[in-house]
């Protein structure tokens, strides 16, 4: 096979330029669609924490910057992730530059919504399950992750739903039993009985139980994939297919990671297959689900394109950042047409 050219492996899988060039184009981006599209108008299920910050949101300036604060962070903790849990056993950047060109890529990224809180408390989550790995103390890193995932779901709710999903985690990472049940179910308590007892003193409980009527049989009526235009069904054919590939190689190259990074990858793929499952068939705030499967989704883009070692690999990195650009442009047909 063709060895992987010298360009593609000094300057994107392991060195600084791919991240130079993300955070310039990403920086482009939001500028331009910032000022070619208005801000989307601010909706809200109740839910607790959000609500405070709406008055931010709704400052088209405040909101850019904060989005963009938030997928820095995410830039920055991905790559924290992967240096603690040595998850590409190669140095790189990868991590944060596909991070902040994934968030990037649409106008809906560039103001901030309940769905950046999500995908960032379940990144903490990911950390969390990746450190939990064959961990004796089953029931505390049961614990430790609905704790977070619990404050999460005050700044999205939809998060509650990655509960049992959790324990399917746990099991994945080797750290799951009958007491880490009786643990999650104490970390929800920890933060929902507080939130109870101030409604409950505020003679407010319909605020209270506002955010779980996403839950009701309306919520559940329309599929969301039923709506998605021809762009975002293109979009989301290729990014499964690129999942595909993905999961392939991670199977045929498993034996150069170490059992521990597999485990990772197989938790990674779980989560990211699990919220596109939910994205699309569930109509319960599905961009939560969307930015969950992107974020997460990042880091096995990152791996499988950090430690490509034929040229064919390097090529399909180069096809994808053409349908990004492509992607990046059809935001604009709405606006020509």
């Amino acid at each position: 096979m063709a060895s992987v050219p010298r360009f593609y492996k000094s300057n994107i899988a392991e060195g600084k330029g791919i991240l130079i060039f993300s955070i310039v184009l990403a920086t482009l981006l939001r500028i331009v669609f910032t000022l070619s599209f208005d801000a989307p108008e601010i909706e809200t299920s109740g839910e607790y924490l959000w609500q405070y910050i709406i008055p931010f949101a709704q400052n088209p300036l405040y909101s850019l910057i904060g989005s963009s604060a938030i997928v820095g962070f995410m830039a920055i903790f991905v790559t924290h992730i992967n240096a603690d849990f040595v998850l590409i056993r190669k140095r790189t950047l990868l991590p944060s530059a596909i991070t902040i060109l994934l968030f990037s890529c649409h106008p809906s990224f560039v103001w901030i919504t309940p769905a950046y809180f999500g995908i960032l408390f379940m990144l903490f989550i990911t950390a969390v399950l990746f450190k939990s790995y064959n961990e004796t103390s089953k029931a505390l890193v049961a614990f430790k992750a609905t704790f977070i995932l619990a404050l999460g779901s005050l700044f999205a709710p939809a998060l509650l739903l990655y509960l049992p999903l959790l324990w399917i985690a746990l099991a994945l990472m080797r750290c799951f039993n009958g007491k880490s049940i009786l643990a999650s179910l104490l970390g929800l308590l920890i933060i929902y009985f507080p939130a109870f007892s101030f409604y409950l003193f505020t003679d407010n409980l319909k605020g209270f139980f506002q955010p779980f009527i996403f839950l009701g049989a309306e919520a559940l009526k329309n599929l969301p994939f039923l709506s998605l235009d021809t762009a975002e069904w293109v979009t989301l054919l290729f990014s499964a297919l690129l999942i595909c590939i993905i999961i392939g190689d991670n199977y045929i190259n498993r034996h150069k990671d170490k059992i521990k990074v597999r485990a990772y990858l197989s938790l990674l793929n779980f989560i990211t297959i699990a919220a596109l499952a939910l994205f699309l068939f569930l109509n319960i705030t599905p961009s939560v689900n969307l930015y969950i499967s992107i974020g997460i989704g990042s880091m096995l883009l990152s791996h499988f394109f950090a430690l490509a070692d034929t040229k064919r690999t390097a090529v399909s990195f180069y096809f994808y950042m053409l349908i990004y650009i492509a992607v990046c442009a059809s935001s604009f047909y709405t606006i020509i047409g």
